[in-house]
């Protein structure tokens, strides 16, 4: 069984590797929200009455990861 993260600990980012931070953890230990504070991908979608369908890349800082914990 594997110790329960606290808010504030420092972790990698699930996805670039970066020191980033738990910001959330579920009352059962289960799921955690880590925020990198590194520029990430984001794919957004047109926001017209009528979808195009079509979606652009954009770089976001402080994407937040809910991550499921091993």
């Amino acid at each position: 069984m594997s110790k329960m993260t606290k808010i504030g600990a420092l972790v990698r980012c699930p996805k670039c590797g970066e020191e980033s931070r738990v910001v959330w953890v579920s009352q059962d230990g289960k799921l955690e929200a880590i925020k990198c504070m590194r520029y990430h991908s984001q794919l957004s979608s047109s926001t017209k009455a009528i979808p195009d369908f079509k979606t652009k890349k954009k770089s976001v800082k402080g994407v937040v990861f809910l991550v499921e914990v091993s």
